[in-house]
């Protein structure tokens, strides 16, 4: 008996361990050591294609926040993630409670893999789709606005127009993983609660906003996160869509890292562009987690 004990003990608290232990210190190892290697970058300064550089500290970050372009990229960058998280979480949220009322339903369940198609496809597909749609006189949405009467839009060659579509195909690509978080969350909850609301007569805001938010405040936090990741990293979605352009108005932070290292061999300074994005996604996330964890 004892010995029994001692094996079921050990293939539900050691064995699970030790099997995803392996792949896991892979992952960190890799990532590990291309972090140290990033910042130990950034901090040198480095003579163009040579080996060995320079020791400089933080000059490298201090330089770049007296870059306009650098400071661009960077307003820019948290324009396009508000926007794209805001929006993410709205949109979200609703689909997420709609297949939520599916869930007993037979199509459900192909509504549900249906939900996933825009984050499958690769950025580059997604992107070369959208620029199609909002091309100048040909594109799909223009030819619409022709048909109501209305006059074409120069949507990929405006400034401000490039930038609300870039968001608006980010968050195409990127809440459908978000949408499937919630609704985890949202399956997670007793359907009891409902019921028991729905008999003291709450409404339907009032039960959304009283029961099903604090029940699924993590996993809120959970897409909140991944809606952030994504979008401040987001590159091959808005590279193939605009370059950056016109003008410079759909540069982020990590088009301008890429134009940095391949563009103009500043290995050090885009080091030091990633390890301040890195910086940014680690600080949300910890806000995130510790807002949610206060709520619960």
């Amino acid at each position: 008996m004892i010995a029994s004990s001692s094996g079921q003990r050990f293939r539900k608290t050691i064995l699970p361990y030790a099997l995803v232990l392996p792949a896991t210190a892979l992952v960190f190892g890799i990532m590990g050591y291309a972090l140290i290697i990033a910042i130990s970058d950034s901090m040198h300064f480095f003579p163009t294609l040579a080996r060995e550089g320079t020791f400089v500290g933080l000059k490298n970050y201090i330089e770049l926040f007296g870059i306009d372009h650098f400071q661009n990229a960077v307003i820019r960058t948290f324009v396009f993630v508000g926007a794209s998280v805001g929006l993410g979480l709205v949109l979200s949220f609703a689909l997420a409670l709609s297949l939520y009322t599916l869930t007993r339903n037979p199509i459900g369940q192909l509504v549900r893999t249906a939900t996933l198609i825009p984050y499958l496809i690769s950025g580059v597909a997604a992107a070369t789709m959208w620029r199609f749609m909002f091309s100048g006189n040909a594109g799909f949405v223009n030819l619409m606005i022709e048909t109501m009467g209305g006059q074409p839009v120069q949507w990929l060659s405006d400034r401000t127009n490039a930038f609300i579509v870039v968001t608006l195909a980010n968050t195409w690509k990127i809440f459908p993983m978000s949408t499937l978080l919630l609704l985890s969350g949202l399956l997670s909850i007793d359907p009891q609660l409902y019921d028991a609301a729905r008999v003291d007569g709450s409404s339907s805001t009032r039960t959304f906003l009283q029961i099903t938010v604090p029940m699924i405040s993590t996993y809120v936090a959970t897409a909140l996160i991944w809606l952030t990741f994504a979008s401040f990293n987001m590159f091959a979605v808005i590279y193939p869509m605009t370059q950056g352009g016109p003008l410079r108005a759909t540069e982020v932070m990590a088009l301008y890292m890429y134009r940095l290292a391949f563009g103009e061999l500043r290995f050090a300074e885009a080091s030091a562009v990633m390890v301040m994005l890195l910086m940014v996604n680690v600080g949300f996330s910890v806000f995130f987690i510790r807002i949610f964890r206060k709520r619960d």
